[in-house]
């Protein structure tokens, strides 16, 4: 779900592989060398006279590939078709050609077209069930402070609606004592590598919606941590309490956001708990409302 304005997210290719997974796709295209196929026949013999062509258009040619036969076979072909492979200006070109960046950026504005071009393909939020259309599935270390956590339907009483992106149809609201719930991210599983996190370190960006009601005031937090594999915190952002008058300015629905930049070496997983409490006590669902929250992984 993307309600603050992000552009959809682009899905995985199929069979799509990491740049770290080149040496082992190589290693095990070499023990099968010596079993040529009828097809495998055919297209060495066509190699030479693609290997023929100017570069521009070899290129072209190479771009219409799926990203997983570049870097898994392609690449394997020859010295001139793995340099080409791993350099910047093919896959700067299946970045405009797939939209993910304007026709005639220019190849000197990224280093590593390659890694932007995978992370933009993996680009999505990795918060399951944001909004409440699942209940509470998806969410861990639950905390029921008061009556709970409830979900609604926008807008709710005394509350607004959500116009930052229609699609956006119920919130989480709680109660009178601090409800809480978080989820943990494990970022291998989600497809990043260790590479990629230890030495580029993209950004990770952590975004919350939050909104209090007309008639009664209260409480908002949230914490994002990016743990380690045995959950040490190495990097923590926490908005502390805020707190949300009834009949503010502030009623409407306020995004928070927090990016991780240079986080240093080590991080595999990413922690989201945010919570909420109403602020005069009464009993039922008063509480701070959240929904539309993410947790990104940016090119």
């Amino acid at each position: 779900m993307d309600g603050d304005g992000e552009p959809e997210s682009v899905g995985q290719p199929e069979e799509e592989v990491s740049p770290e997974g080149q040496q082992e796709e190589a290693g095990a295209e070499e023990a099968s060398a010596g079993e040529e196929r009828p097809e495998e026949e055919e297209e060495a013999a066509a190699a030479p006279y693609l290997d023929e062509l100017p570069e521009p258009l070899l290129l072209r040619v190479l771009a219409e590939l799926p990203a997983a036969q570049l870097v898994q076979a392609c690449r394997l072909v020859c010295l001139r078709w793995k340099e080409l492979v791993d350099g910047a200006p093919l896959w700067l070109l299946k970045c405009q050609q797939e939209g993910l960046v304007p026709e005639g950026g220019a190849e000197d504005e990224r280093d590593h077209w390659q890694q932007f071009y995978f992370l933009s393909k993996r680009r999505r939020n990795l918060l399951r069930n944001p909004c409440g259309e699942e209940d509470l599935e998806g969410w861990c270390d639950v905390e029921h402070g008061g009556d709970g956590w409830r979900v609604e339907d926008l807008p709710g009483d005394s509350g607004v609606e959500f116009i930052h992106d229609e699609s956006v149809k119920k919130y989480f609201a709680s109660s009178f004592e601090w409800c809480r719930k978080a989820q943990v991210i494990d970022l291998q599983a989600e497809g990043y590598w260790e590479e990629l996190l230890d030495t580029t370190q993209p950004a990770i960006v952590a975004k919350d919606w939050y909104s209090g009601r007309s008639d009664a005031g209260c409480l908002y937090e949230l914490t994002v941590k990016l743990l380690s594999e045995h959950e040490d915190v190495l990097a923590e952002f926490s908005s502390g309490q805020v707190a949300v008058p009834p009949d503010s300015d502030d009623a409407g629905w306020i995004q928070i956001s927090h990016t991780f930049t240079d986080y240093g070496p080590g991080v595999r997983f990413v922690r989201f708990e945010h919570g909420g409490q109403d602020s005069v006590y009464w009993k039922g669902w008063f509480g701070a409302r959240v929904t539309n929250s993410s947790v990104w992984v940016e090119p």
